[in-house]
C-alpha cells in the first residue's frame, strides 16, 4: 500500500470539508451538488491525485470555510494541525459567527457525577463529555452564551465552563456581590451567607442567613457571556435578586460590579462597550 504524505492527508481532509460546504458557498441544494459531481465524474481517486499539490490556504479563506461548519466538524478540523487549531481559538474569542444548530446539554445519573452529554441535532448523536470538578450534576446552569456555560456550584460560586474544550474559569466569589455577606464559624470556615433583599428604593426587608447551597436558589437568576473586542476579553453579566438587579465582572476581576439603582431587569445585551438592559416596564420599553 502506497504511503500517504502528511500534505496529502491534509489535502484530502480539506477537500472533504470543501465538498461538505460547497453547496452552501454556491447556494445550491446538496442534492444538486451531488448530481453535478456525478455528471463530471469526479471521484475520490481523482481527487487524491490533485490534493497533494494543494498549497496551504490563507487563514481568511479557511475561516470562510470553517464558518460554515457545525461545531462537531469544526472540532474535528481543529484537531488536524496547529494552524487549523487556531481557528478554534478564534471561535472561543467570539469571532465565529455561524448560527449553530442547537445542541441539548444534559446529564445522566448512571453516567457519573462529572459526566455530561451533548446531543447534536445536526448529527442526531450524543457526545460524552467528562468535565472538571466540581461535579457537573451538582451544579445549576444559569446561562449559556458563545459556547460557554455559566454554572453555580453547591457553594453558590460561579464558573464559566466550555463543555467542548473542558476549559473552566472561576468567576469572582459570590461574597463580592453587593447583597451577600459571608458568615464564618468559630474555626474561621465559611458556613453560611447573609443575604440582604434590600434595593436602593426599598430598604425595609431584614437580611436572611442562608446555607451555602441555598443562596443560588435565592440570588441567581440569569447570566450572559459577552466578548468585549475593546478590552480583548469576556464579560459576564448576572441578573440577580433582589428584584432583578444587575452586576457584571470581566474575566480577571476580583469582585462583581453592581449597577444600581434600577431593578426589574429581564434581559441584557453588550454593544459598543456597554451593557444594555431591558425590563418589562412599559414606561421604558427600550431598556437602558
Amino acid at each position: 500500500m502506497e504511503a500517504c504524505s502528511v500534505a496529502r492527508i491534509f489535502g484530502l481532509i480539506l477537500c472533504s470539508l470543501l465538498l461538505r460546504v460547497l453547496p452552501k458557498l454556491l447556494g445550491l441544494p446538496p442534492i444538486l451538488m451531488k448530481k453535478s459531481l456525478e455528471r463530471k465524474h469526479i471521484h475520490p481517486a481523482h481527487l487524491e491525485i490533485e490534493v497533494g499539490k494543494l498549497p496551504e490556504l490563507p487563514q481568511d479563506v479557511l475561516m470562510d470555510i470553517f464558518a460554515l461548519l457545525e461545531i462537531p466538524d469544526l472540532m474535528r478540523a481543529s484537531s488536524i494541525c496547529s494552524s487549523w487549531r487556531s481557528i478554534h481559538s478564534l471561535c472561543s474569542l467570539g469571532l465565529y459567527k455561524r448560527p449553530q444548530t442547537p445542541c441539548l446539554f444534559y446529564t445522566s445519573e448512571s453516567a457519573g457525577e462529572s459526566v455530561a452529554f451533548l446531543y447534536s441535532l445536526a448529527e442526531k448523536r450524543s457526545y460524552k463529555l467528562t468535565l472538571p470538578e466540581p461535579p457537573i450534576r451538582t451544579r445549576y446552569l444559569i446561562g449559556s452564551s458563545n459556547g460557554w456555560l455559566v454554572t453555580a456550584d453547591e457553594r453558590s460560586e460561579m464558573h464559566l465552563l466550555n463543555p467542548i474544550t473542558c476549559e473552566q474559569i472561576a468567576l469572582p466569589s459570590v461574597i463580592t456581590i453587593e447583597h451577600v455577606t459571608p458568615i464564618f464559624n468559630e474555626a474561621g470556615a465559611l458556613c453560611m451567607y447573609r443575604y440582604s433583599p434590600d434595593t436602593v428604593e426599598n430598604c425595609s426587608d431584614e437580611p436572611r442567613s442562608l446555607a451555602l447551597a441555598t443562596l443560588r436558589n435565592q440570588l441567581h437568576m440569569k447570566a450572559f457571556v459577552f466578548y468585549d473586542a475593546f478590552a480583548g476579553g469576556h464579560i459576564v453579566a448576572l441578573i440577580h435578586n433582589p428584584y432583578g438587579q444587575l452586576s457584571f465582572a470581566r474575566l480577571g476581576d476580583n469582585k462583581w460590579t453592581w449597577l444600581p439603582p434600577h431593578s426589574g431587569f429581564q434581559d441584557c445585551i453588550y454593544k459598543d462597550g456597554s451593557v444594555r438592559r431591558s425590563t418589562a416596564n412599559l414606561e421604558n420599553p427600550e431598556g437602558q
